[in-house]
């Protein structure tokens, strides 16, 4: 009876051993998933971190390269308004000189209309060769002429100063858009 009984025990015992070894082998493994779950969330936050690092390099290396940027673009813009600008200088300057021009025509043709009168009136006093008639004819013709040429030069005339005009406009839009991206440089560099 006694043996039976220490052989319970022992059996017993045995089983409390092996369930022992069990759990500890199951914390073991637990241990072991745990320490791999946190070494793979070391790692992935490691790379996050090094993700989030190179982000915020890059933004930083285009936000100091902006300023950069806007100079190029207000000098560009600088550069190209300067020609514009002497471009309208230079069609005022052509303006100026067709107005000018166009004046001393009208001013030659009103003297040649009032001479070819003169010529009428001097050859209604006298008695006229034919040569002659035929030279005021041709004066006639000439100052028709003259007065067409110079209709349609004062038409040119106001084309072009109408073209100026729009010119001029488009120069001030130019400007107003210089003027703005300073502001909004100066801002940035603030």
């Amino acid at each position: 009876m006694d043996k039976r009984l220490l052989d319970q025990v022992q059996k017993a015992l045995q089983a409390q051993q092996d369930t022992i070894k069990r759990q500890a082998q199951m914390l073991d493994n637990q241990q072991r998933y745990m320490d791999q779950q946190l070494r793979q969330k070391d790692q992935d936050i490691a790379e996050l971190t090094a993700s989030l690092n190179k982000l915020a390099q890059t933004k930083i290396q285009e936000l100091e390269r902006l300023p950069t940027l806007f100079k190029q673009l207000q000098t560009s813009m600088t550069e190209q308004t300067n020609v514009f600008n002497g471009w309208v200088d230079h069609q005022n300057n052509h303006v100026t000189t067709q107005a000018s021009l166009a004046s001393e025509l009208l001013a030659l043709g009103n003297i040649q209309i009032q001479l070819v009168e003169q010529l009428k009136t001097y050859q209604s006093t006298i008695a006229q060769p034919d040569y002659l008639k035929s030279v005021t004819t041709q004066l006639e013709n000439d100052t028709v002429k003259w007065e067409s040429g110079l209709s349609e030069l004062v038409n040119v005339q106001s084309k072009i100063e109408q073209s100026q005009a729009k010119i001029t406009g488009s120069q001030t839009a130019i400007e107003a858009e210089l003027k703005e991206l300073k502001t909004l440089l100066d801002k940035l560099e603030k």
